[in-house]
């Protein structure tokens, strides 16, 4: 579900309909900077400190529920917690180093051109072509090696990135080149400010403080990793 200002202050009442309409799991995602949530930002966005306390009580809440035996997993967090709890990969381009752009995922577009990322995409529709790779009758040489494809992921590497380099959630997070280019003006962007990675610190952190010391949480949320 993407969350809008709305969403906020029902944290219960959402995860509750998704119990209620037999959903075993719920993926409490945060607003993007793309499309159409752009132009509805002034009156559906918010800031980046808000979601999280959202995204706190309803992951606190799906934690209940599964101690009353009530099995609903919050997607985000398990895909967070299989990269602390175990050596398996999780796919998601988001959480990867390089970033998944291009090399977990291709998008064709119905005018045939091709995208690294969905996003990428988006941002086509906005007038920003930033991350077309090429076109479908192009070659694979040419969409992966003779287009923007390989700078783009140099830049996207946690181990090289400013302050991602020195995290010590280094192992668990990714970059998000286009999340960053539309932000922020470039591939790497700037870490102190960016709700990227303000978003996934705290999450992490949060994961982290349950598992260490909230028993009954680590319980659940050990059960949510395969």
């Amino acid at each position: 579900m993407t969350s809008t200002v709305e969403s906020l202050t029902q944290p219960e009442a959402i995860v509750d309909e998704y119990v209620r309409q037999g959903f075993e799991s719920i993926f409490l995602r945060h607003i993007s900077p793309y499309g159409f949530a752009v132009k509805s930002a002034p009156r559906i966005g918010y800031e980046t400190d808000s979601f999280l306390e959202f995204f706190k009580k309803a992951l606190g809440y799906i934690i209940e529920l599964n101690q009353r035996g009530v099995r609903l997993v919050e997607s985000y967090s398990t895909l967070l917690l299989t990269r602390i709890l175990t050596s398996q990969p999780t796919g998601y381009v988001d959480l990867q180093s390089p970033a998944g752009i291009g090399i977990a995922a291709l998008i064709y577009n119905y005018n045939g051109k091709v995208y690294a990322a969905d996003e990428g995409r988006m941002l086509a529709e906005m007038g920003d072509d930033t991350f077309c790779l090429g076109h479908v009758r192009d070659s694979y040489r040419s969409l992966f090696m003779d287009s923007q494809l390989l700078p783009m992921l140099l830049q996207s590497m946690v181990e090289a990135v400013p302050m991602c380099s020195d995290c010590a959630f280094q192992l668990y997070c990714g970059t998000d080149p286009v999340f960053h280019h539309r932000t922020q003006g470039d591939f790497v962007g700037h870490r102190p400010t960016s709700a990227f990675c303000r978003r996934n610190m705290e999450v992490i952190r949060h994961l982290l403080m349950l598992l260490n010391d909230d028993p009954k949480s680590a319980r659940v949320l050990r059960s949510w990793v395969q």
